[in-house]
């Protein structure tokens, strides 16, 4: 019995160890290691290459660079003392960080805000200068000489005579115009746009009944609508319902 056990344990220690017996012997690496020799003369070659100049050496600030430095700080300062004031110190810093990260976007949209506008203001002087309406004939659309020289009420009835309401219209909204001068309501300059003489009302009471009549006009005049009879009639009277309060 304790043969058959002995042989059994014999086996299990065989199975156990095969891996390690099954290894080859290591055999040691006799070959010899040769020496290189590097010369002098051309460690000092590559010294002498830029590309292999590992020294960091401190970056010497033009006036220019420390002007720009000392206004950085200034108005991180600045910033930094606003969101402390707005928000409390414990949240000013993360406020800053959130500031800084937005400019970009903030100048875009201020950038794309001015383009727009300015091209909107040179349209609306082209259309001016260069409109002509339905019969062929060119316009002298000097709105300025026409406010301050012109009878706006007998350039209204001939247009009406002529049955060119769209032009009517015009000298309607000109007349307007004349009137928020005169009362010196708005401040009248050429290169200014209907939504400017808008905000100039703002906080008044006309300022809604005003904003209606210029929607009118520009749907008539830039939009190049040629209001029937019976349209200009009920566009008329409410150019003649407004009255300044």
């Amino acid at each position: 019995m304790k043969i058959e056990i002995t042989k059994y344990l014999f086996l299990i220690v065989l199975l156990v160890n095969q891996p390690l017996l099954a290894q080859p012997a290591m055999i040691p690496d006799s070959t010899g290691i040769e020496k290189i020799q590097i010369p002098q003369k051309a460690i000092d070659t590559y010294k002498k290459q830029q590309a292999f100049d590992y020294v960091v050496k401190p970056s010497q600030e033009n006036i220019i660079i420390k002007a720009l430095n000392w206004i950085k700080r200034q108005i991180k300062r600045l910033l930094i003392r606003f969101f402390t004031w707005l928000v409390g110190p414990k949240n000013a810093a993360q406020w800053v960080k959130i500031f800084v990260r937005s400019l970009p976007y903030i100048a875009i949209a201020v950038f794309t805000y001015l383009i727009f506008r300015f091209l909107i203001g040179a349209n609306l002087i082209m259309l001016n200068k260069n409109m002509s309406y339905k019969t062929g004939q060119v316009i002298n659309l000097n709105d300025e000489q026409i406010i301050k020289e012109s009878n706006l009420d007998a350039l209204i009835e001939a247009a009406i005579h002529k049955n060119d309401y769209r032009l009517a219209v015009r000298y309607y909204y000109l007349k307007l115009l004349k009137k928020l001068i005169d009362n010196q309501l708005i401040d009248w300059h050429p290169d200014k746009t209907n939504h400017d003489y808008i905000n100039e009302l703002q906080n008044t009471e006309i300022q809604a009944t005003f904003k209606k009549l210029t929607y009118i006009y520009d749907y008539v005049w830039y939009g190049k609508y040629y209001p029937e009879k019976s349209d200009f009639s009920n566009i008329k009277e409410q150019f003649q319902n407004f009255n300044l309060k």
